[in-house]
C-alpha cells in the first residue's frame, strides 16, 4: 500500500455505505427480538452464533474484547479486554466441530482507535479460542506489513478462509497448518469486505464494492455475479446465506439478493430489516432460520478520525444486538 493517506483512505471505505431502499422494511415486531447492550463504546463489528448454547459473540473493535449474549440474555466478557493481546477485533465465527471460536484481531487506529493501542499498526491476526472458556488455542499472524484482515467463512473440512481488505487478498488457513497462506487476489476495484459460501459446492463468495464475487476454489477463478435489470449489490460489509439468497449488510439496511437455481445471476432483491435505529449495521449470522446481527456498531458516527479517538460516551448509543425470524 502507499503512503499513509491512502492506507486511511482504503479501509475508511470499508466503513462506509451507500444508503437505499429496495422495499418495505418488514417490521413485524413479533418476529424480531433486540438485544440491548449498555457498553456503548464497544464500536462492535462482528457477529458469531454457536448453535449449541444459542450463544451470541459480538466482537469489539475499541475495546479489543469479545462479549457472550447467552440464551436467557445474559451478558458477559467471553476474551476480556486485551487478552492475550488481541487488538481490534473484527469478522468472527464458530467452528462447532472444533469447538472453537475464530476470530479476526486488527491494528489499524488510523480508521480504528481502540484502548492501548500499540507501534506497530497496520498488523493483522486470526484467533482461535476454545468455546468452552474462552482461552486461547492458537494465534495465527499475517507475517506482512499494510494489510487488514476483514471476515472469514469456515468450510465444511474445517479450511478457513479470510479477505483482507488492504491489498484485496484472500487468505487460507488449512486444517492442521501453522500458517496463513495467500490463496488469491479479488479483482476489486476498492475493497473486500464479507465472505460466504452459499449452496454451490466449491464456490465461494466475497463482497466488494463494486458487488458480489464468486470464486471457484479448484482454478481459483472468479468473476462478478451479474445482476438483472438495475439491481445494486454494492458496498456490502457482511454476507451471509440462507436457503436461496444472500442476506448483504448495507449501513442503514439489511438487504436480501435472490440467486437464480444455478447462483450464477442475481435475480431480485428486497430489504430484510432497516430503521430509523440503523447506524452502520455490519454484519451477522444466520442459525436455525434466525438471523443475529449488529443494527448500530457505530463505527462511522462514533469516531472522530480527525482526532483518532472515540466520541465522548454521551454522543453514543445503546447497542442493539437484534434477532429475527427469517
Amino acid at each position: 500500500m502507499g503512503n499513509t493517506l491512502n492506507k486511511v483512505i482504503a479501509v475508511t471505505a470499508i466503513f462506509t455505505s451507500v444508503t437505499f431502499l429496495i422495499s418495505c422494511s418488514h417490521k413485524d415486531e413479533s418476529r424480531i427480538k433486540d438485544y440491548i447492550l449498555t457498553e456503548k463504546d464497544l464500536i462492535p463489528e462482528g457477529v458469531a452464533f454457536d448453535e449449541a448454547t444459542q450463544t451470541i459473540y459480538i466482537s469489539s473493535t475499541y475495546k479489543r474484547k469479545i462479549i457472550a449474549i447467552d440464551k436467557d440474555g445474559n451478558i458477559k466478557d467471553f476474551v476480556s479486554e486485551a487478552q492475550d493481546d488481541i487488538k481490534s477485533v473484527i469478522g468472527m465465527e464458530v467452528d462447532e466441530k472444533k469447538n472453537c471460536l475464530w476470530a479476526i484481531s486488527c491494528e489499524a487506529e488510523q480508521v480504528l482507535p481502540l484502548k492501548n493501542p500499540g507501534k506497530e499498526q497496520w498488523r493483522s491476526s486470526v484467533y482461535q479460542f476454545s468455546l468452552k472458556d474462552g482461552k486461547l488455542i492458537k494465534r495465527f499472524s499475517l507475517d506482512k506489513d499494510s494489510v487488514f484482515l476483514n471476515d472469514l467463512t469456515v468450510a465444511e473440512d474445517g479450511t478457513v478462509y479470510i479477505t483482507e481488505s488492504m491489498q484485496k487478498d484472500l487468505y487460507v488457513l488449512k486444517p492442521g497448518a501453522d500458517t496463513l497462506e495467500f490463496f488469491t487476489k479479488i479483482n476489486s476495484n476498492q475493497f473486500i469486505n464479507g465472505v460466504s459460501f452459499a449452496n454451490n459446492p466449491g464456490v465461494l463468495y466475497v463482497a466488494a464494492t463494486e458487488g458480489i464475487f464468486s470464486v471457484d476454489l479448484v482454478s481459483r477463478s472468479m468473476s462478478l455475479l451479474p445482476v438483472k435489470g438495475s439491481l445494486k449489490p454494492l458496498d456490502i460489509d457482511g454476507l451471509s446465506f440462507y436457503k436461496d439468497h444472500f442476506i448483504a449488510h448495507q449501513s442503514t439496511a439489511v438487504t436480501r439478493f435472490y440467486l437464480s437455481d444455478s447462483g450464477g445471476i442475481i435475480l431480485k432483491a428486497d430489504t430484510l430489516n432497516s430503521g430509523k435505529e440503523f447506524n452502520a449495521s455490519t454484519t451477522g449470522e444466520v442459525s436455525g432460520g434466525n438471523y443475529y446481527f449488529i443494527v448500530n456498531s457505530q463505527i462511522q458516527s462514533g469516531i472522530d478520525y480527525e482526532k483518532r479517538k472515540l466520541k465522548p460516551m454521551d454522543s453514543l448509543s445503546d447497542i442493539i444486538i437484534r434477532k429475527i425470524k427469517l
